[in-house]
């Protein structure tokens, strides 16, 4: 469902990691030249499966702890990609402002993750109930 706020989060986390994929310039050189994400291929591979997994989470959510698992996935998903953009850089290269930026997905999934399990756990307080 795409009212309930995790449901949300998931889809500005995807659209951010596409616009920082395409867009944004991850990395630049003394001369002024700048590197787009999509240009480095096993960082941008890791992106895309957070994007897919983001997505394919949201259309989850019947099964709340699969849409957990999925939303860890894409976390472990974006740790990668910045580890491999971090470690595979040249030394010409510094980071700019598109490398700094995969942090807010990640902080966006902690937050669907945390909205998941709250949604988990009221709904195993209402089965109590009953």
């Amino acid at each position: 469902m795409i009212q309930r706020v995790q449901s949300l989060f998931l889809f500005f986390s995807s659209i951010l990691i596409l616009i920082i994929l395409f867009y944004a310039p991850v990395l630049f050189n003394q001369e002024g030249q700048t590197l787009i994400l999509k240009n480095l291929r096993f960082p941008a591979i890791f992106l895309l499966i957070s994007v897919l997994l983001s997505f394919f989470s949201i259309f989850q959510y019947k099964n709340r702890i699969k849409q957990l698992k999925l939303v860890s996935f894409a976390r472990v998903a974006i740790t990668f990609s910045f580890l491999l953009f971090f470690f595979t850089k040249d030394d010409s290269y510094q980071i700019y402002y598109g490398g700094l930026l995969l942090i807010i997905p990640y902080v966006i999934l902690i937050l669907s993750a945390y909205f998941i399990k709250k949604d988990e756990k009221l709904v195993k307080s209402a089965d109590r109930i009953r």
